[in-house]
Parts: C-alpha cells; structure tokens; sequence
C-alpha cells in the first residue's frame, strides 16, 4: 500500500538521501559531491540542510511516499515567492559555520559550483516548481515517483498556478521518461563546455508542463 504524505521531522534522513540522489540522477557524483567531497560530511550537511534553515531543500516543501509504512521516496513542490525565494546561501552558510569550515575552504567549492550552477534552470516565482525527486534503491520501479508527481501536479493546479516546472540532467533518459508521462516537455537547453567537462554531461534540460 502506497501513502503520499507530508514529510515530517522524523523524515530528515530520507530528504537528505533524496538530495544526494536527485543531484547525482545518473551520474557518480552531483552538486553536493562538489560541495562537500567527504561523505560524512555530505550527510551531515544534507541532514542539516532539510531540517534547519528554511530554504528549497527544506523537508517542509517535501512529499513523502510510504510503501507499506517505509518512508520510501520523496520529490519537492514549491512556489519560490511562498518561501522567500530560492537562495541556499543563508542555509548553508549556517551549515559551514556549524561544520567548521574556514573561508578558504568554501572558496575551494566556489569555482565547480558556479560552473554547477551556471547550467540550471532558473526557479521563476509565479510557476510551479518540482524538484529533488528520488527513490531508495530498494523500492525503485514500483510506481512511488509516478505518485508523487500526481499528488505534487494536483497541489501546484490547487494554488491557482499557470505552469509547473522540473529539470532533467542531458542524459538521464528514465527521469525524462517519467516526467514526459505525466505531461512534462522539454523546452530549454542549458549546456556549456565547462559543465560538460566538469559533470560528463553537457548540462540541463529545462522542463514544463500547463497545469
């Protein structure tokens, strides 16, 4: 039996794992592999970030599926104007003073961020916006993100909102599948060579959908 919920406290490490996925899709490593290269501090930060700070990594703008009573899956839907837009950058400023990180040590990150950060979609704030959609391994190929995608679409129209949002890493051809079944369509390409040699990727693309 499937459940699509709120995500609650209790729900932390299951948005922080679907942060993790959602970045990397298909690849090996993704933005916050960039950020925070070692994996304990990667979940700590991760954890920290979906449940401190209001931001659009928070588990408050996130829906849970539940397969049997397991919290299993979990996607974002949000309008940025309702959450004071889209900055991370107060977040995780208190992230790294809470992990002790010097000023040298986040400007390591700055330059592969900003290459990261110049291929993705801007965040409008009268459209829909869907993001950070994962599944745990276990529970894949089970219907969970179809879903998700139903109930975060329904939620999206229920606002009164035009146009609903999502991005695709180029290249991961079952999430583009999966967002092209509930309406999604391709209608940009953000790419530069600098990503491309960064991530193995050329960059995103840019989907949308009438609600």
């Amino acid at each position: 039996m499937v459940e699509i919920r709120r995500a609650g406290p209790a729900d932390v490490p299951l948005i922080a794992d679907v942060l993790e996925m959602a970045s990397r899709a298909h690849l090996d490593r993704g933005a916050w592999d960039l950020m925070f290269p070692d994996a304990s501090d990667r979940q700590q930060a991760l954890q920290l970030l979906a449940g401190g700070e209001p931001s659009w990594c928070h588990r408050q703008v996130f829906l849970v599926a539940e397969q049997d009573g397991e919290p299993a899956a979990a996607l974002a839907g949000f309008e940025p104007r309702s959450i004071g837009g889209t900055e991370l950058g107060p977040a995780l400023g208190a992230i790294f003073q809470k992990l002790g990180f010097s000023p040298d040590r986040m400007a390591e990150v700055a330059g592969p961020m900003g290459t990261y950060l110049s291929c993705f979609p801007d965040l409008p704030e009268d459209v829909w916006i869907v993001e950070n959609v994962g599944t745990r391994a276990a529970f894949r190929r089970r219907g969970l993100v179809a879903a998700l995608l139903d109930h975060v679409l329904e939620e999206g129209r229920a606002r009164g909102l035009a146009t609903a949002q999502i991005s695709c890493l180029i290249g991961n051809t079952p999430a583009f599948h999966a967002y092209e079944r509930v309406g999604f369509r391709a209608v940009e390409e953000l790419k530069t060579p600098e990503f491309h040699a960064l991530m193995g990727e050329p960059g995103f693309m840019r989907m949308t959908l009438a609600l």
